[in-house]
């Protein structure tokens, strides 16, 4: 983490940020994770960037792994360590994301989209920016930004490169999903192996979407006493017409009822399970959609 602090400026004060609001902001946007964003509610202009630290409360932070070890929640309280000092604060009276002002995304625009940007392009204080990244728990989360300045540090570890504040909206901060894929509604019964002790439990698959699927498991199945958020599972999908049949492996990210909800993150292929990508899901897809019992 870096000790330095940054200037106030003279723009109206944000909304303060509870220190759960922190932990959740920080937790589906890491350091280091890559995010799409859009200028000005124009999601025609997509372009990628990476979030490569945060400013919390004039604070700035480099580093995931010494943020992971301050992030505990204790009686409303969030710790900044530093090799040599640690800072304490029960509220978060300032929360930016820092992402590279000059990627070279805008680049690949066209040109109208270049054009509208004008000669100070999506980082010019003020504009709006909105940002989406995939999260474990919630496919695909979005947060509301206003770029505070745009800089470039002369001392640290990104000396030389130009940097943008991106002041997070309190008030976008439900980070609700959004589903970017048509979602499958079905009825395709698989047999899941959890635990070498349970065997292979008959359930039905029920949802199915790029990112995830929802299984329904019998009310009586050992599988609900041990269908917990984290746990790994391998589906066992079988088709008649086309004649497939696809081994998955996922993670657990909820239980709802007699429902489990599977994050999908490798498919079995030659005896050998490979990590699960879009091809894959598109397949998938294609297929379930000559079930009858898929609408």
């Amino acid at each position: 983490m870096d000790n330095s602090r940054i200037a106030p400026l003279s723009a109206p004060t944000p909304a303060p940020l509870s220190v759960a609001d922190l932990v959740e902001l920080t937790d589906c946007f890491p350091i280091g994770n890559r995010v799409d964003y859009f200028p000005e509610y124009q999601p025609q202009m997509t372009m990628q960037s990476i979030i490569l630290g945060y400013e919390i409360n004039g604070h700035l932070v480099y580093r995931q792994n010494q943020l992971e070890s301050l992030t505990t929640q204790q009686r409303g309280q969030i710790t900044l360590h530093s090799e040599e000092k640690q800072h304490t604060y029960s509220t978060v009276n300032s929360f930016c994301l820092i992402v590279p002002a000059k990627a070279g995304e805008e680049g690949k625009l066209n040109y109208p989209s270049k054009a509208a940007l004008g000669s100070l392009g999506q980082f010019r204080n003020g504009n709006a920016i909105s940002l989406t990244a995939r999260y474990k728990n919630s496919g695909v989360v979005t947060v509301e930004c206003n770029v505070r300045e745009s800089h470039q540090p002369s001392e640290g570890v990104y000396r030389g490169h130009r940097l943008a504040m991106l002041e997070v909206v309190a008030t976008s901060l439900e980070m609700k999903e959004q589903r970017t894929h048509h979602r499958l509604l079905t009825n395709v019964p698989v047999i899941i192996d959890a635990l070498p002790a349970l065997g292979g439990q008959e359930a039905f698959l029920v949802d199915f979407s790029e990112l995830s699927v929802q299984i329904e498991v019998t009310p009586e199945s050992p599988l609900l006493a041990t269908a917990e958020a984290g746990v790994h599972i391998n589906f066992s999908l079988k088709l008649e017409h086309p004649q497939r049949t696809f081994v998955i492996g996922g993670q657990i990210i909820r239980k709802s009822g007699t429902h489990i909800i599977v994050t999908m993150q490798e498919i079995l292929e030659q005896e050998e399970f490979r990590p699960f990508e879009l091809m894959d899901a598109l397949d998938v897809k294609a297929c379930l959609l000559q079930h009858p019992a898929t609408r």
